[in-house]
């Protein structure tokens, strides 16, 4: 889900109350894994809870019946619900794969996953905040590891905080702060804030950018070798909004901003033009990026500049994308005709709506095309097909959601959305197009 959906699900929850089995401390493993950048770039609010193993995937779909935890074999294709209960009906709590995951992670042989976690107690309900949980491979075995705020509902921001886990440390924002915490640890003990400073009146003077109002300040984190990177959007002089980059070092403890959305002047005009990019990733020392309506560049975080990789806009005027170590993926879908001349009003979040969507084209990261795979033959199997969407790109595969949802005939004047959702992963030394499950 994306923020906003999630905090809705959240209030949801706590209306509905399903709560999470397990409750006390233990069992927690600490290891080196790297952050798996590759899986926290979904475009999809249907899948964008996704974690690697060495066998396979795991992620959560949202359904009719609640949101369920699945695992997608790699040599195999199969997808299985992670419940193995004779006689389940996947449809409450007391099923094994009934996991309200926001965010996927695994290590030392667990699942690692954070919630918004409410709980029906002593006749009410009872906010515990955003916490981290894990459970054993196959689901059970549950267990709360730590909260990841230091108020339940302490956190001035709109957009739930989004952790990530990297080298055994948690990275978490709170109220404009960035945090980092040992996996397990006490953040009324242990956390340390590595940017940001609280203020009395609620804002955070950022370390060199204007005093921030926390309510608009929107992390997305990153993590690759010794450095943790966050994107941060200050407002600028002018009352506008522009994505900031900056760098962490995890053993000199030194935090220095690293790049900046560039302006029209630099790379030309594209969907949501100095604000933020399409779409980024940060490897090596550079930071990729993707521009809807614009091309596919590149920055050295070093010594800065702007170098043009490939004029995507040649094959796909407007676009989704998707990035791995290797690839860069555009899905040739475009703004919704709906959010037409609206865009200032999806601009803090990085956008429009998209549909469509009927060829990936793929680019290495040097730019050099490699791969066109066509997904026309989909709309035509499937009428009511309207928009696909990336979820992540591995190895030499592209997985993404195709949506065929449809509408309710009118009762009472109004109608539902019917769900109708399909999971395909497209080969990019092929080109075949595999169905890996279906999900109402």
């Amino acid at each position: 889900m994306k923020p906003v959906k999630k905090l809705i699900a959240a209030l949801l929850a706590a209306v509905t109350a399903l709560s999470l089995a397990g409750c006390g401390k233990g069992g927690i493993i600490a290891s080196d894994d790297d952050f798996q950048k590759n899986m926290h770039q979904s475009n999809t609010d249907e899948m964008d809870t996704v974690c690697e193993t060495e066998d396979g995937f795991y992620f959560r779909l949202d359904e009719l019946t609640g949101g369920h935890l699945y695992h997608l074999d790699k040599a195999t294709g199969q997808v299985t619900i992670l419940c193995a209960k004779p006689e389940c009906a996947h449809n409450d709590e007391t099923c094994n794969a009934d996991i309200g995951a926001w965010q996927l992670w695994t290590t030392g042989g667990r699942l690692y996953y954070t919630y918004h976690d409410y709980r029906e107690e002593n006749g009410g309900v009872t906010n515990y905040g955003l916490r981290l949980h894990s459970a054993a491979s196959d689901g059970t075995d549950r267990k709360v590891v730590q909260e990841l705020q230091f108020e339940p509902s302490g956190d001035a921001s709109p957009w739930m905080p989004q952790p990530i886990l990297h080298r055994g440390v948690v990275y978490f924002p709170y109220s404009g702060v960035l945090y980092a915490v040992p996996l397990g640890g006490d953040i009324h003990k242990d956390a340390e804030a590595i940017w940001g400073q609280a203020n009395e009146e609620g804002t955070v003077d950022a370390g060199g950018v204007p005093v921030i109002n926390t309510s608009y300040l929107s992390y997305t984190l990153w993590a690759d070798g010794d450095l943790v990177y966050f994107m941060v959007d200050p407002p600028q002089a002018d009352g506008t909004y522009k994505d900031v980059l900056f760098s962490y070092d995890t053993n000199t403890k030194e935090v220095k901003e690293v790049w900046r959305t560039p302006d029209a002047a630099d790379v030309g005009e594209w969907a949501s033009t100095g604000v933020s990019v399409s779409q980024w990733y940060v490897l090596d020392g550079y930071i990729y990026f993707y521009l809807s309506g614009g091309d596919f560049w590149r920055s050295s975080l070093e010594n800065g500049g702007y170098e043009k990789l490939a004029d995507t806009h040649e094959k796909a005027a407007y676009g989704s994308a998707v990035f791995s170590d290797d690839y860069l993926c555009v899905l040739n879908d475009a703004p919704d005709p709906k959010y037409a001349g609206a865009t200032a009003t999806f601009s803090i979040t990085g956008g429009m709506d998209y549909v469509g969507g009927d060829a990936i084209y793929v680019y290495g990261l040097d730019g050099k095309f490699v791969k066109e795979i066509s997904l026309k033959p989909l709309y035509e199997q499937l009428d009511t097909l309207t928009h696909c969407e990336l979820a992540f790109c591995d190895g030499d595969g592209i997985y993404f959601v195709a949506d065929a949802s449809t509408w309710s005939e009118r009762v009472n004047g109004a109608s539902h959305i019917i769900p109708d959702y399909f999971l395909y992963r497209a080969d990019i030394k092929t080109g075949e197009v595999t169905k890996l499950c279906n999900w109402h």
